[in-house]
C-alpha cells in the first residue's frame, strides 16, 4: 500500500496555498478589468466561466503532478486558504495597482481613439465636400458612356441611302 509521508502532506497543503494566493491575484486582473468599464453581463458572465476552467485545469496540473490525480481535500481547502488569505493581504494593494494601471491605459485609449475619430470626421467632411460636385461628373460621364456607334451607323445609313436615291436618279 502506498503511503503518503508528513512531509509530502504539508508540501503539498504549503504550495495549494500558493496557488490559491495566485488564484486571487488573477481574479483581482479582471476585478480591476471590469471597474474600469468592462462590465456588461454577457462580458462578466463569459470571464467567470474562463476563470473557473483556468482554475479547474491548474488544480488538475497540480493534483496530478502531486498527489498522482487523486483529489486531496486538504489541498482543495489550503487552495480556499491561500485564495482567502491573498485576499486580505496583498490582494488590496494590488487591486489598487492594477486598477490605477488599467484607468490609465483607459484614458490613453480614449485620447488615441478621440485621435482616430478626428482623422475620419476630416476624412468625411472632405468627401462630402467631392461629392458635391459629383451630379457635374456624373454628367460628363454620361456624356462619354452614351453610345455613340448607334448614331454614327444611323448617320452613315442615312448618307449612305442619300447615295443610293442619288445614284438612282441620274
Amino acid at each position: 500500500m502506498w503511503e503518503i509521508s508528513n512531509n509530502n502532506q504539508i508540501t503539498t497543503f504549503l504550495l495549494s496555498m500558493v496557488i490559491g494566493g495566485f488564484f486571487c491575484l488573477i481574479y483581482d486582473v479582471v476585478r480591476a478589468v471590469r471597474k474600469v468599464g468592462f462590465n456588461t453581463t454577457f462580458i462578466v458572465n463569459v470571464t467567470d466561466i474562463l476563470i473557473w476552467i483556468i482554475y479547474a485545469f491548474i488544480t488538475f496540473m497540480f493534483f496530478i503532478s502531486r498527489t498522482n490525480g487523486e483529489i486531496r481535500g486538504y489541498a482543495l481547502v489550503g487552495e480556499i486558504i491561500g485564495f482567502g488569505f491573498a485576499r486580505i493581504t496583498i490582494s488590496k494593494i494590488w487591486f489598487v495597482l492594477l486598477k490605477f494601471f488599467f484607468v490609465k491605459i483607459a484614458y490613453v485609449k480614449r485620447k488615441i481613439m478621440a485621435r482616430v475619430y478626428l482623422i475620419f470626421d476630416n476624412i468625411e467632411i472632405r468627401i462630402l465636400k467631392r461629392l458635391k460636385y459629383a451630379p457635374k461628373l456624373l454628367k460628363s460621364v454620361k456624356k462619354f458612356l452614351k453610345n455613340t456607334g448607334a448614331l454614327l451607323y444611323n448617320k452613315i445609313n442615312i448618307v449612305d441611302k442619300k447615295r443610293s436615291l442619288n445614284e438612282t436618279k441620274t
